[in-house]
């Protein structure tokens, strides 16, 4: 059975249309592979924090000991074991909303989900594929600098599979935001 990980960063929810691009993907994806099993992390709702000084202390000394059993691993063991990772965040700032980046800092653990060598990094995750999905008001071009750092964590992580779905443009004067969006459901549509 294989696992699907949706990570909902797309802050706005309802009215998100990074989510409805998400929605359209995830809909057709479990269609396709009506075995597999979605699981989703909601970062908006608090499911991840950033470190604190002391905990940072007792993490390193848990790494040290590989011992992964503990509750603040659960995220990292739960990416670990993901076949596919679907990440949908808006375009904010050349990147991503901030929370998807407190998620990253709680999911990459030296020794469960990539190790370091002195050949460099060395995955350590069952990933197959990562998906990631975004929208815009302006335009991408080529600053989509969220997908390029993912991108980078997909292969640190042993991801060697990733593609960007995205949707920009859409609060530009003069652009037609409902064909933009209805393009990049297409685009979707057309992958299945």
């Amino acid at each position: 059975m294989e696992k699907v990980l949706f990570l909902d960063a797309c802050i706005r929810d309802r009215q998100s249309r990074t989510k409805k691009l998400c929605n359209t993907y995830i809909g057709l994806f479990m269609k396709a592979h009506p075995e597999a099993v979605l699981e989703t992390v909601t970062l908006r709702r608090g499911a991840v924090q950033s470190h604190t000084e002391d905990e940072l202390e007792e993490r390193d000394g848990y790494i040290r000991q590989k011992d992964f059993d503990q509750p603040m691993f659960d995220l990292a063991r739960q990416y670990q074991s993901a076949d596919y990772i679907i990440i949908g965040t808006p375009y904010w700032d050349l990147s991503f909303a901030a929370i998807l980046k407190v998620y990253i800092e709680n999911i990459m653990v030296a020794d469960l989900t990539f190790r370091a060598t002195d050949q460099g990094f060395v995955g350590l995750c069952r990933g197959k594929r990562m998906i990631y999905i975004t929208t815009a008001g302006g335009a991408i071009g080529d600053k989509n600098y969220g997908y390029d750092y993912m991108r980078a964590i997909a292969d640190m992580t042993g991801i060697d599979e990733t593609q960007c779905i995205k949707a920009d443009m859409l609060d530009i004067a003069g652009y037609d935001a409902e064909a933009i969006m209805d393009a990049a459901v297409k685009e979707i549509e057309d992958m299945f």
